[in-house]
């Protein structure tokens, strides 16, 4: 009877180990990390490398800019996230009035990054700075109130 029955490929039984087992040896923290550099590592957008150190008073944003200038570079900061963008255009002319030929190019990118933290963030304090193509933030953290614990 249980010949009649369908049996299960042996690759379907692979990919459902390992799809478990990424689960299993990975944190649950980690699994945002691995879609972000999903989505930064593919083709289906363009983006670029962004490295966050946390600290106990503050976070320290590291982004890979290389070739980007520095009036390209929007940084908009919010209590909770902080958002990188890149603005590039490009204008060309080209003119022979010998030959009567004249052409233009313009081209235009824009990219832009959200980054969000855990922990509120002092805006008034912030800094940022670029040099060589990396771009570091640094956000201080908004400290809470400690309250005494009655008898």
């Amino acid at each position: 009877m249980s010949e009649h029955l369908p049996q299960k490929k042996d690759s379907q039984l692979n990919d459902w180990n390992s799809f478990f087992q990424f689960f299993n040896e990975r944190p649950m923290r980690n699994i945002l990390e691995s879609i972000d550099q999903f989505f930064q590592n593919s083709n289906l957008r363009p983006g670029f490398k962004v490295n966050i150190q946390e600290e106990s008073d503050k976070y320290i944003i590291f982004a890979e800019l290389p070739g980007i200038k520095k009036e390209q570079i929007d940084i908009q900061i919010l209590q909770n996230s902080v958002t990188i963008s890149i603005n590039q255009s490009e204008y060309e002319s080209y003119q022979d009035e010998n030959v009567h030929i004249f052409s233009k190019r313009q081209s235009f990118r824009n990219i832009s990054r959200t980054i969000p933290m855990y922990h509120q963030i002092q805006v008034q304090k912030a800094k940022a700075s670029y040099r060589n193509g990396l771009l570091k933030i640094i956000l201080p953290k908004k400290s809470g109130k400690k309250i005494p614990l009655e008898d």
